[in-house]
């Protein structure tokens, strides 16, 4: 299973917009996938606004997978890496369902 998680500023499951960064949104929209299948949608809290290094270990604690967000942030990419966590661009604010869809397509950039 893989861990997929979106910033969002609406309680709209996959039909939230993308928040333009990490520490503005106020929840986090997970998507739990099978393969390229959405076994389960979470919307949580965003339990460490303002602080993007906390980002790492909520990763960790939650088995985050990959991130994606609309802008580049000042993220801790190194320790996301060692983490086991990836990071993907995408170049609009879209839905989390849209985003998700250039996600298994290869369209989002991916942070190295």
């Amino acid at each position: 299973m893989l861990r997929v998680v979106f910033p969002t500023n609406q309680k709209m499951s996959y039909l939230s917009v993308l928040e333009s960064n990490f520490e503005e949104s106020e929840y986090l929209t997970v998507l739990d996938l099978n393969g390229q299948n959405i076994s389960d949608v979470q919307i949580i809290k965003n339990p460490h606004p303002n602080s993007a290094f906390e980002i790492v270990n909520e990763c960790k604690q939650e088995r985050f997978g990959v991130l994606i967000l609309p802008e580049n942030e000042e993220l801790p990419l190194s320790e996301l890496k060692k983490s086991g966590v990836s990071v993907f661009l995408t170049d609009s604010k879209k839905t989390v369902l849209d985003t998700y869809s250039d996600f298994i397509n290869d369209k989002l950039h991916k942070l190295s």
